[in-house]
């Protein structure tokens, strides 16, 4: 990620930070920032990737309209799906049984937990792992050691340190935890949907899927692992940014 600030005329401090690689594109975050009134008079993103859903559609049979473009993108290629599909049904004036819309908002729901839960612990947790702090400033990594961590009793972590150390990639506890988390939310997708990144129980006035009472105890019992996990999540991440506030003035 590379970043540059300059002033203006006006006082106001332009901050771009650009590129921001860790999402598909590129994506640019350009603002301009009142400091004197802690105040963010402007802010808009840009992103360098061209998708042309619209392009690749020109001239096709708007019943592929699904299988097509939830093949454009190798991540969220269900969230393109659920729109054509939805976008069809309004085209052809068609309904869906209420059932068929839960299993969609279902498997929906479960692509959501898993953005989250990679996003948050796998991807930006480096940030504030173990050995990211002691390269970049040794003496907060020095300041967490001496640290207890508040909410030890829910998360298992006396210090903080303790966290960091958990979010080490591939080696920390807590980095390792959330990567089977995103498997199970990954199968509670497909439970819904059929399979990831591309769904094959999808259609435009329905679903596909078999929904049966095994269907969602599957489903249910899964979400009750996530429940679980976050119960030490929102903790966890309260001690460490916290820690983070205080430790550095002016962060926040």
């Amino acid at each position: 990620m590379a970043s540059k600030t300059k002033t203006d005329s006006n006082g106001l401090v332009e901050m771009s930070w650009d590129p921001i690689t860790r999402i598909v594109g590129s994506l640019g975050i350009h603002t301009k920032i009142d400091f004197k009134q802690k105040r963010v008079a402007e802010c808009y993103s840009t992103s360098s990737v061209f998708r042309g859903y619209s392009v690749f559609m020109r001239g096709k049979d708007p019943r592929d309209a699904h299988f097509i473009t939830s093949r454009i993108c190798g991540i969220c290629g269900d969230n393109h799906a659920t729109c054509s599909v939805y976008a069809q049904n309004m085209a052809y004036g068609v309904k869906p049984p209420h059932l068929a819309e839960w299993i969609i908002n279902l498997g929906e729901s479960a692509e959501y937990m898993f953005d989250h839960n990679i996003f948050q612990e796998n991807l930006v947790g480096v940030d504030y792992c173990e050995k990211m702090v002691r390269e970049t400033n040794p003496g907060v990594l020095e300041l967490a050691e001496r640290t207890e961590a508040p909410h030890a009793a829910e998360h298992g972590y006396r210090t903080i340190a303790d966290i960091m150390r958990s979010l080490n990639p591939i080696e920390g506890e807590f980095y390792r935890e959330a990567l089977q988390v995103s498997r199970y939310t990954r199968e509670m997708f497909c439970l819904m949907e059929g399979r990831h990144v591309h769904p094959s129980t999808l259609y435009p006035g329905g679903v596909g899927t078999i929904a049966s009472v095994q269907l969602f105890t599957d489903y249910m019992s899964r979400l009750m692992r996530y429940v679980e996990f976050m119960k030490r999540v929102v903790p966890l991440h309260d001690d460490l940014f916290d820690f983070f506030y205080e430790a550095l003035p002016g962060y926040e």
